[in-house]
């Protein structure tokens, strides 16, 4: 368990907080205690999720799912609401790791171990493929391990075979390495009880040897080796090798049943007799196994971290000794870190207060912390420095006697994205000289601009380097996806103010730092806008949807999203997933022609989408040609050529020439650099005026990392690009879906032409 972040809120619903037990690209599951007292794992899910179409109906299925299965092997529902604005559920707490952390730590399970381990997952999945579901993502961190046995876990994506929602053809939804032939290659249809089969295959082979029966690699040739290559068994107990090799059949028919495995792996007494059978009942019966019954199925390192770690829970505060926010006046402000360590970790501030007779532990639990980027109004002392009204004066002039501060623009200045990363350097130099141009500026602008070449270990290794300097009061960037997730832990660990405008992942802002504003929405939000388009302006009937897999988690982002929106428009779109081997887009194009497709998305890169780009014209298509904000760079027209004309383009960037309201801004910015203002200047520029507006407006001794991030968050700013505020939500910090952010472009003559606001609606 990691300590709550200061970023966290001290509860959900009824439940207190205590920690953190996991993040990811959804949001975050805690261990809570009840109002009863109970630990459980509470699941929060991210508000700005809730707000797209049919989110919460999805969410709510998953609650539905996990109430209709009952097995001892299934970690049991305790509450949910799925209406809530962060919606959340909550599950029993299991003490014990999750089977790949336990195989990665202390090696295979002994061959006892894995007839038990498959025959409880076998009727943990029995009882699910008997409530008419498929589980869909059984892998070795869906499995979690306790003294009498697995506990499987997970229905986000379980679904009735016929219910195609996730499935349509050429999208693979799971984890690859643990899919079955027929999940890999992407079909909507025979996605059945056999799935389940094929993956317990896999979870008992990796069981059994420490590595995944279709090795390592890409996602791409994960998938190919599962529907073409024998599932590698070295390693795996003799005994064992029939059954494993029944279940790895990649014809599903030829897979035993849930129940058949079941009657299989107890079949031999000698590896499980039975004691296993009488465990089995135990915990049916809801009772507990002695350690020296249960245990034994497990290496004995396993056990006794299952051991240390149901210890430290029993150790964990109860709820009416834990100090809530409220109670404390005292606090720190919600982005000031604890001294001790981060606020809200029960090893962090296990404290005795003098005069307790009972010793009991107290908490300071510190809620909000992070937020979200909304539209919001105010800024008004920022547009008298930028408008150069009277008091003004040249930059030269300022006074030396002035505080120094720095703000500096992290970047791609030399590599890949070199054109985006200087747009945004000028742009933040622009903000800062007007600044310093301003008579009554209280403080004066240093500018550092440090390069990281698009490389991501260089990016860790500036971020480290800036962090640890006190005079570095706010950054600007990366540049992108990568090199930001490289360097945020960097900053969070310094608590330095990190806004970035081009980066686009929504995984960045999820994962709870404390720091990191995301200035733009992100790509999956964008996918909103794409659907408005093709369905609105466009008059799509029937979207062709062409997923690119070298485009990784940015494709995967944008064609989720947008599946989900035209699904839920009853629009379902024809989507086609090409493997990074294919080169030529002739089938993609034609299977999705084939299908009726009246419009193409492309959820891919720049040089890929030149291909698709000059096939779709060999066809003699004519209809709208659509993609995200990667397609938006040089190298798609120039390698394009004529087939590059009329494509559009949803991304979350302005023309500021042709932008209302941007007038001063893009004349300002000829005058200073002698050429119209690129693409992603007056973002930089926007961010930039927003961090020194706030930080202008502290006392001098309160210009701090912690008190310029809190001033930020609190204040409202009105940029040229559009109108910043901050909320408070407890979970993440990055730009609200409002309405507006989305912009389109076109290709036109060779060049991409600025079309204005991406319709909001359909």
């Amino acid at each position: 368990m990691e300590p709550l972040r200061s970023s966290d809120p001290a509860r959900v619903a009824d439940h207190r907080l205590l920690g953190r037990l996991g993040a990811g690209g959804m949001g975050v599951v805690y261990l809570a205690r009840t109002p009863g007292g109970a630990l459980v794992a509470l699941k929060v899910l991210l508000a700005e999720y809730a707000e797209e179409p049919g989110f919460k109906e999805r969410f709510r299925r998953e609650v539905e799912v996990a109430r209709r299965v009952g097995s001892p092997w299934v970690v049991p529902l305790v509450d949910a609401d799925p209406d809530a604005g962060a919606p959340w559920l909550a599950t029993a707490f299991v003490p014990g790791p999750s089977l790949g952390e336990a195989v990665a730590a202390y090696g295979p399970l002994p061959e006892r171990g894995l007839r038990l381990l498959g025959a409880r997952l076998a009727e943990a999945l029995g009882e699910v493929h008997r409530a008419g579901l498929v589980h869909r993502d059984l892998k070795p961190g869906n499995v979690l391990i306790a003294h009498d046995g697995p506990r499987l876990i997970d229905f986000g994506i379980a679904r009735a075979p016929e219910d195609r929602t996730l499935t349509a053809t050429g999208l693979v939804v799971g984890t690859p390495g643990y899919l079955s032939p027929e999940q890999a290659g992407g079909g909507g249809d025979g996605i059945g009880p056999a799935s389940d089969v094929f993956s317990l295959g896999c979870v008992l082979a990796f069981a059994a040897t420490g590595r995944a029966p279709f090795g390592s690699g890409t996602a791409d040739a994960l998938l190919y080796r599962a529907v073409h290559d024998p599932a590698d068994l070295d390693g795996v107990p003799a005994g064992l090798l029939g059954v494993l090799g029944r279940c790895l059949e990649k014809d599903p028919d030829r897979r035993p049943d849930a129940g058949d495995l079941v009657r299989e792996l107890a079949a031999d007494e000698a590896a499980w007799g039975r004691e296993a059978a009488r465990d089995g009942e135990a915990a049916r019966d809801g009772e507990a196994a002695r350690d020296g019954e249960a245990a034994d199925w497990l290496p004995e390192p396993v056990a006794r971290l299952i051991a240390e770690r149901s210890a430290a829970a029993l150790a964990l505060p109860d709820i009416e000794h834990t100090l809530a926010p409220a109670d404390a006046p005292a606090a720190p402000g919600p982005a000031e870190p604890d001294p001790r360590g981060t606020s809200g970790s029960p090893a962090a501030q296990d404290a005795r207060p003098a005069g307790d007779p009972a010793g009991r532990r107290r908490f300071l639990l510190l809620a909000g912390g992070a937020a979200v980027l909304a539209a919001g109004g105010g800024g008004a002392w920022w547009a008298v420095a930028r408008d150069g009204r009277p008091g003004g004066r040249s930059p030269g002039a300022a006074s030396s006697r002035r505080p120094v501060h720095t703000v500096v623009l992290h970047g791609d200045l030399s590599g890949p994205q070199r054109e985006t990363g200087r747009a945004q350097e000028r742009g933040l130099r622009l903000a800062a000289a007007e600044f310093d141009a301003h008579g009554d500026a209280p403080f004066t602008v240093k500018v550092r601009a440090v390069d990281d070449g698009g490389d991501p270990a260089a990016s860790a290794r500036l971020a480290a380097e800036l962090a640890d300097d006190p005079a570095v009061l706010a950054v600007v960037g990366p540049t992108t996806d990568a090199t930001a997730q490289a360097a945020l832990a960097k900053y969070d660990a310094a608590l330095l103010p990190v806004v970035a405008v081009s980066p686009g992942s929504a995984g960045l802002a999820v994962q709870g730092y404390r720091s990191f504003l995301l200035g733009r929405l992100p790509d999956s939000v964008l996918a909103v806008y794409a659907s408005n388009y093709l369905l609105g302006r466009a008059g799509s009937r029937k979207v062709g949807l062409v997923v690119d897999r070298p485009a990784g988690n940015y494709g995967t982002d944008l064609a989720t999203s947008l599946s989900t929106q035209l699904g839920d428009a009853r629009r379902p779109p024809v989507p086609e997933v090409v493997s990074a081997m294919r080169r030529d887009f002739g089938s993609t194009v034609d299977g999705v022609l084939s299908a009726g497709a009246d419009s193409v998305f492309f959820a891919g890169l720049p040089e890929r989408g030149a291909a698709i780009a000059a096939t779709l014209r060999d066809r003699g298509f004519r209809g709208a040609r659509v993609s995200g904000p990667a397609l938006l760079d040089g190298r798609f027209p120039a390698r394009a050529q004529e087939a590059a004309e009329g494509w559009v383009m949803v991304a979350p960037v302005v023309d500021a020439t042709r932008r209302p309201g941007a007038e001063k801004f893009a004349a300002a910015y000829r005058e200073r650099f002698e050429e119209a203002p690129p693409r992603y200047a007056a973002e930089a520029y926007d961010v930039t005026g927003m961090l020194l507006k706030a930080l202008s407006g502290l006392p001098a001794k309160k210009r701090t990392r912690a008190d310029l991030l809190a001033a930020v968050r609190a204040g409202t700013y009105e940029g040229v690009t559009r109108s910043f505020a901050f909320q408070q939500t407890g979970l993440t910090s990055m730009l609200a879906f409002d309405g507006n952010g989305g912009h389109l472009w076109r290709v036109a003559q060779g060049d991409f032409v600025y079309d204005g606001p991406a319709p909001p609606t359909v």
